[in-house]
């Protein structure tokens, strides 16, 4: 049996005694998007209706509303390390504890969890920016060349491939930031550098496993396309990659 199976076994196994529990905390992590949209679409009736001039409001809608959502973001982002609080430490207990998804929301938890996910963020920008640049060039180009090719089927074709392509790179890029959240969870008196050095020390020649792990996991993704198997899937990801996180941090601690 492959590493990548184990886990996918051991995952299932939690699962099977915490179904309910991994689902009320999925639905926890989505109340924060829901907030932030309902937030930003008052935000841009009340533009509409304030302006009446269309392109001028179009324009506030722009200004106004992004960067609303994206500080509401980053207020709430605390929300999805405590998700996989719950999930890390059930890796080793065997239970969900529902309490973990809200552990960051004391005050100096909030911080520290706000502080490490900000530099997160601010070190995948440029990465992002990069991996996404063929699909915005595509969009920019597409959009001087008129509606006809815009519309037409090759161009939906080619936007798709590139939207894939990108967000493919973007998650390899991203593996190399794999255990910030677990060590975080691990080690609560490191400074948010010291959680990315340690990462960088575990993840070291071990990304590949993780990308074995994904991988496996593309048949369960296609299934998304569907809502049902995504209250499953989404769930059974997140234990695995939790447990594949356990698994390798205790690799590169018995290394040392």
């Amino acid at each position: 049996m492959s590493a990548e199976a184990i886990i996918k076994s051991q995952a299932r196994n939690i699962l099977k005694h915490n179904f309910v529990k991994a689902i009320i905390a999925l639905a926890i992590l989505t109340l924060p998007l829901t907030i932030i949209d309902g937030t930003t679409t008052i935000t841009s009736f009340a533009v509409i209706n304030l302006v009446s001039d269309e392109a001028t409001a179009n324009i506030l809608v722009y200004v106004i509303g992004y960067p609303i959502e994206i500080i509401m973001g980053f207020l709430f982002s605390p929300i999805i390390n405590g998700y996989i609080r719950a999930f890390y430490r059930a890796a080793y207990s065997n239970t969900i504890d529902l309490r973990d998804v809200f552990y960051y929301f004391n005050v100096s938890r909030y911080i520290h969890a706000l502080s490490l996910n900000i530099r997160l963020a601010i070190r995948m920008l440029l990465p992002v920016l990069l991996c996404y640049l063929p699909l915005i060039t595509f969009d920019i180009i597409s959009s001087h060349i008129g509606a006809d090719f815009t519309e037409s089927t090759l161009s939906h074709n080619l936007r798709f491939l590139l939207t894939v392509l990108s967000t493919v790179l973007v998650v390899l890029w991203s593996i190399r930031y794999f255990t910030v959240f677990t060590v975080s969870i691990d080690n609560e008196q490191l400074t948010p550098q010291q959680v990315f050095a340690y990462n960088k020390y575990i993840m070291q020649n071990r990304s590949g496993n993780v990308i074995k792990l994904l991988v496996s996991f593309i048949p369960w993704m296609l299934l998304c396309l569907l809502v049902l198997p995504m209250l499953y899937v989404i769930p059974y990801m997140t234990q695995s990659l939790c447990i594949s996180a356990k698994w390798t941090t205790k690799a590169a601690i018995e290394v040392n």
